[in-house]
């Protein structure tokens, strides 16, 4: 672990420098605009665009990856950073500054994400969640140096302004300079907005309820605290202590989501967000400094903690093979929230007051605890030893989805070898040549028939079960194995293959054929638990029906009890086994109380659909009494 740290110095020292700048324009910004008598509505508007920024970074960025490779879009990113920066002094317009916080909103969005691909590539199953700690640790002390760096300067002189344009050109000489290699590049999908609030409306609350409170607070509290007469290394200290409570706060906050309910872990630390941050004006009219800092930092830090407990909460909801995907989204629900959080602080802070900034968060609380409070009653909490794991995100609102441990999925089909390549492509062009190809190759190679066999059965138009018979004849020892391939490559092996593969097997061998063949091709589970029931029938032995459901139903049990939360609810093991056991009722109605009972003990969830299966077909009534009085699975 620590070599691979030490491997990626260059990477963290680049984000390190440019963050620091980062950290220095956001504290620069809303003070410069402060002090020159801007309007509290204007500044918010201008500090949202920043968000704005963050938005179009998550949505094209990676096109632009794609396009023009990593180290090219990190130094165009750079520059952008550095120049948007630089004309902000040039020009004070809050039009003009607007537009410079969405190219450096921009800018920070297409370096984060170029950072993470490159850390992404370096990480391991192991090492991925301490690399992506270290990053956000990197991250966030670098924003809470920056933002004392003000000190350095007056806030309308051009000191400043080179300082922070600086360190966005000398972020890029360390990547610059390293022998880093540009990774992959996938344009991930992102998930419809409207299924992912359907799926887990708290968990996209919570994301929108961050961008929401955490812009606001990063955006407006300088504006704030110049309104209160808090300036110098006092500012600083206070915006510190934002960024740090963000930082800070993750870890026990995550240690209770993931031993407690997340929802009441999640109602909780709202409350007591709430309550804190009414306490900040009267701390601040009292002039209790330290409270304030304390106050704001455990308030932010509450803040910061929602968008990590969001997207928990949302993967709770998700099949793993959908988290990259509601990653980006929930990454546009935070930009939104951004967006319209400090917009909405500026205008109250313009016309109520200053005061008024607090009491809008407070409010803003007050209505996201209800809402929890609701979706609790609506629709209950799933077990806390299935939740997904809480992974700290930070308190910046940039996600590092490439490096999330919880992301990690592969639904991709293996490397094939020169041989079944070759066979695949003359399938493709000359199906009728095919199976006389595979042929050749297998008498070559038969070490290869299975991989080459399950190729070439993933072409449309070739007649898988010719295929198999003449492969079995020349190989015949390695028939399960041959069968398997063939049929968990075609999705539409025809029923008269199953059939033949039952046919040549020996009666005792066909249960645990028939387990394995269904594990290998799930979406034709009953055709292949069908056949197989058909062929020891035919063989005069009835008492193989159970063997088979046995067999089967074993692995349905460890292959759920593997399984998370959600992937378990959306499979359709449940349901194969009530169809099992009505096909079995009806083919072999004097083994269906045992292959019931079966079921019943391997999968609990099933036991209410296995009785009004038994019901149809008139089974025992004994047996039905029996499942009935069985609990139900909590």
């Amino acid at each position: 672990m620590t070599a691979t740290l030490i491997s990626l110095i260059s990477l963290f020292l680049s984000g390190f420098i440019m963050n620091l700048g980062h950290g220095l324009n956001n504290i620069l910004v809303p003070t410069r605009l402060s002090s020159e008598g801007i309007s509290a509505d204007s500044i918010g508007l201008v500090m949202a665009m920043f968000s704005v920024g963050l938005l179009l970074g998550g949505l094209y960025a990676r096109r632009l990856l794609i396009r023009v490779g990593h180290i090219r879009l990190y130094a165009a990113s750079a520059a952008l950073g550095a120049m948007s920066i630089l004309v902000c002094f040039l020009w004070l317009n809050e039009w003009v500054w607007g537009a410079m916080r969405i190219i450096i909103g921009f800018s920070i969005a297409a370096t984060n994400i170029v950072a993470d691909g490159w850390l992404s590539e370096r990480a391991t199953s192991k090492t991925r969640s301490r690399i992506l700690a270290t990053n956000q640790t990197v991250v966030l002390s670098a924003m809470f140096l920056g933002s004392f760096l003000i000190n350095f300067g007056e806030v309308n002189q051009a000191e400043l302004y080179i300082i922070a344009g600086l360190l966005f050109c000398g972020g890029l000489l360390p990547i610059a300079m390293s022998r880093v290699s540009a990774p992959e590049v996938d344009d991930t999908p992102r998930m419809p907005l409207f299924d992912l609030s359907k799926t887990s409306p708290v968990g996209v609350m919570s994301v929108l309820m961050c961008g929401l409170l955490l812009g606001s607070m990063l955006s407006m509290l300088a504006v704030y605290a110049e309104s209160k007469g808090i300036s110098g290394v006092n500012l600083s200290m206070l915006i510190g202590s934002a960024i740090m409570g963000g930082f800070a706060l993750q870890f026990p906050v995550g240690y209770l989501a993931d031993r407690f309910d997340r929802r009441s872990v999640m109602l909780l630390i709202v409350l007591v967000s709430m309550v804190l941050i009414a306490l900040v004006p009267f701390s601040v009219e009292l002039d209790l400094f330290i409270a304030t800092l304390i106050l704001v930092g455990l308030s932010s830090g509450i803040m910061a903690a929602l968008y990590p407990l969001g997207v928990s909460e949302t993967f709770d909801r998700l099949q793993q093979n959908q988290m990259t995907a509601a990653m980006g989204t929930m990454m546009i629900i935070y930009a939104i929230g951004g967006t319209l959080g400090p917009t909405a602080a500026g205008f109250i802070m313009e016309n109520a007051g200053d005061n008024y900034f607090f009491a809008m968060l407070a409010i803003l609380h007050a209505v996201f605890a209800l809402f929890i409070f609701y979706r609790s009653k609506v629709r209950p909490s799933i077990p806390v030893d299935q939740q997904e794991a809480f992974v700290p995100q930070g308190a910046t609102g940039m996600v590092s989805a490439d490096l999330d441990p919880r992301t990690e999925y592969t639904d991709t089909a293996p490397e094939i070898s020169p041989a079944a390549q070759t066979a695949m492509d003359m399938a493709t062009h000359h199906p009728e040549l095919a199976i006389d190809m595979v042929m050749l190759i297998a008498k070559a190679n038969p070490e290869q028939v299975n991989e080459v066999a399950g190729a070439v059965a993933t072409v449309e138009g070739i007649d898988v079960t010719e295929l198999y018979n003449r492969l079995n004849e020349l190989t015949p020892e390695q028939d399960t194995e041959l069968a398997q391939s063939i049929i968990a490559a075609s999705t539409e092996a025809p029923a008269e293959l199953v059939s033949a593969v039952f046919e040549e097997a020996e009666s005792e061998d066909i249960p645990e054929l028939a387990a394995s063949m269904a594990e290998a091709a799930p979406e034709q589970t009953m055709e292949i638990i069908e056949a197989a029931t058909e062929a020891v029938l035919e063989d005069d032995n009835p008492e193989a029906v159970v063997e088979i459901a046995e067999a089967y139903l074993s692995n349905v049990s460890d292959s759920l009890e593997d399984m998370r939360y959600a992937d378990r609810l959306a499979d359709e093991s449940e349901q194969n086994v009530t169809d099992m056991v009505s096909m079995i009722a009806e083919k072999a109605p004097e083994q269906a109380m045992d292959v019931a009972t079966a079921a019943v003990e391997a999968v609990p969830e099933s036991a209410s659909d296995v009785v009004e299966v038994l019901h149809e077909h008139d089974a025992i009534d004994d047996l039905v009494s029996d499942l009935k009085d069985r609990p139900e699975p909590s």
